[in-house]
């Protein structure tokens, strides 16, 4: 005998309704929907199950600060530290305040121009590398079809055009040099205003790759120290390009330098702290303050139990010290280095050599931030002026 197939509904006729169970397909759950009708219960069924896929989609659509986060996990385990300081940076300081608590599917072009409205005030470079996450994480997103339009695609950066990056002039770089003489940091600043080397790389220079007992004197750079995110010094020989691996002359006084440091010198690197060992970020922080001691300031002093501001200006005796203010100029490490390359250029140097000994990529980079110092003097340029113009 067949078997007879249930009724669709069932009735109930104290109630005069009725009534048919579904299963929710996201939850697994059955519920029981009403009507006074079938085509009432119809409606009703068709509804509900329309509402459940949308939760459904809005579930599987993660908030900004989720992908954000999963991004940074996924997006970071082959970038140096810096580049995961200026991802995090971006995404928490940035990014998340603004935009954090949304759906990522429901961000809008103008949510991303607040974002850059707030960050107007920084400099270009900052803002690039808010730009730059920006555009990779909606990248990402749209790769994995969580967004069917990228509100990032025709974003650039704005902000403030940086500084121009100023030298030291020779009476500074003697005075510099004077004032650190005999401190751990007279070799870093060598290092870096005679070589040319970057700060990640003087602190990576090993002695097996310094070379000052031939007729050519010189230091291999095939070393960088990077710091974890728990201050510790990682060296790699991961250097920011494959042009920063060069053989690099060094003069006179920085061979001097290197002699007397690799004589009382039990470790394997040039600059080290107290161990022998790489520097960490906080052993190079206690190094640089050497020059920061000696240099014109603003600090507070206690003077009779009361906290006052004092100028300390050239010639100043640094309290409870044997130490002078002697710098009334501020100095980067970076800096060292510009100074570096300007000299090289001011004498005359081939820009392809420029390029070469300072590490750079192309030669491009090296004219885009030098060729001011190569082009525009007007005792150079005359000649073209008198030429064209018949003077």
């Amino acid at each position: 005998m067949a078997k007879r197939n249930a009724p669709e509904f069932s009735y109930n006729p104290k109630t005069k309704q009725y009534r048919k169970q579904i299963k929710n397909e996201y939850t697994g759950k059955w519920v029981s929907v009403y009507g006074k009708t079938k085509a009432e219960v119809r409606a009703k069924i068709e509804e509900r199950r329309s509402s459940w896929t949308l939760q459904a989609a809005a579930d599987e659509q993660p908030y900004v600060y989720e992908y954000a986060a999963k991004w940074y996990r996924l997006n970071t385990t082959e970038v140096g530290q810096k580049r995961k300081d200026d991802y995090s940076n971006a995404i928490n300081n940035h990014i998340c305040p603004v935009i954090g608590a949304k759906l990522i599917r429901d961000v809008s072009h103008d949510d991303i121009k607040e974002i850059m409205f707030r960050s107007a005030d920084m400099s270009s470079s900052a803002q690039k590398k808010i730009v730059v996450t920006l555009k990779r994480i909606f990248k990402s997103a749209e790769r994995n079809n969580l967004i069917d339009k990228n509100p990032c695609e025709d974003l650039k950066a704005g902000g403030k055009p940086a500084a121009e990056k100023v030298p030291l002039t020779r009476e500074q770089q003697q005075r510099l040099v004077a004032a650190v003489k005999g401190t751990k940091a007279y070799p870093f600043v060598l290092l870096c205003l005679y070589a040319g080397l970057r700060r990640e790389e003087a602190l990576g220079l090993q002695w097996d790759c310094v070379k000052i007992d031939g007729d050519a004197p010189h230091i291999i750079v095939k070393r960088a120290v990077k710091w974890d995110g728990k201050n510790s010094a990682i060296v790699s020989e991961k250097l920011k390009s494959g042009a920063a691996s060069r053989n690099v002359p060094v003069p006179a006084l920085l061979v001097e330098c290197l002699a007397e440091e690799r004589s009382r010198t039990k470790g394997s690197f040039v600059i080290a702290n107290s161990e022998g060992d790489a520097m960490s970020a906080a052993s190079f922080r206690r190094l640089w303050d050497v020059i920061r001691v000696r240099s014109c300031r603003t600090v507070k002093q206690t003077v009779d139990g009361k906290e006052v501001v004092t100028e300390l200006k050239l010639g100043d005796k640094i309290r409870n010290h044997e130490i002078y203010i002697s710098l009334d100029f501020h100095v980067t490490p970076h800096q060292l280095r510009h100074t570096y390359i300007t000299e090289l250029i001011l004498a005359g140097t081939p820009i392809k050599t420029v390029q070469y000994l300072a590490g750079h990529a192309t030669v491009q980079l090296t004219l885009n931030i030098y060729t001011h110092l190569m082009d525009n003097k007007p005792e150079d340029i005359m000649q073209f002026v008198s030429r064209a113009f018949g003077t």
